[in-house]
């Protein structure tokens, strides 16, 4: 049997995986400590390590009083050049965005109804500066807005703001068939 470098390069990775899931599952380690990563990637466990992003929700406790953090008025400025199926992604992810749980969105009727329907966005003609603002620190527009403060939280990069905004403003079929029958 002939066992090539790609072949044993993914088993020593996988090995490597395993090792450090028993460490982390057996509390000798955490993940960002083990990995040396900063960051979450979705579809990886959460650091630990970066939970201090997140105020807890138990107002007995002192973590329950963090003041939220400060309003962030922020500028789009160049092109959009997002990938709008990583768009996609992000906005329909429970532990990434998650917008469907509040909005319609394109090609998701099951969405929320919370927010309003986002399904139709590519046809609003709303400018970038405008939508990437509401997805940053929507409390520039609406202070007791219910949405989620992605920016100043640091729950989505300006990158991923991009990705989900071309997926909102790429005309949808379903967008287009609407308009016809308007």
């Amino acid at each position: 049997m002939r066992v090539t470098i790609h072949e044993t390069r993914g088993w020593i990775r996988s090995a490597r995986v395993l090792a450090l899931l028993l460490a982390v599952a057996s509390g000798s380690t955490t993940w960002a400590e083990e990995t040396g990563k900063t960051e979450w990637v979705p579809g990886e466990p959460y650091p630990t390590a970066l939970l201090d992003r997140y105020p807890c929700h138990d107002y007995e406790l002192p973590c329950g009083n963090m003041a939220p953090p400060i309003v962030q008025q922020v500028e789009f400025s160049g092109e959009l050049t997002g990938d709008s199926a990583l768009g996609e992604k992000i906005a329909t992810n429970l532990r990434w965005g998650n917008c469907l749980s509040c909005h319609k969105l394109p090609g998701h009727p099951e969405g929320g109804t919370i927010g309003p329907s986002l399904a139709d966005y590519s046809t609003r003609s709303l400018p970038l500066s405008y939508t990437y603002q509401r997805i940053w620190d929507v409390r520039v527009f609406n202070p007791n807005a219910h949405m989620p403060v992605y920016g100043p939280n640091r729950i989505l990069t300006p990158e991923d703001i991009g990705h989900v905004m071309a997926y909102l403003y790429v005309p949808h079929a379903e967008n287009r068939i609407a308009a016809k029958q308007d």
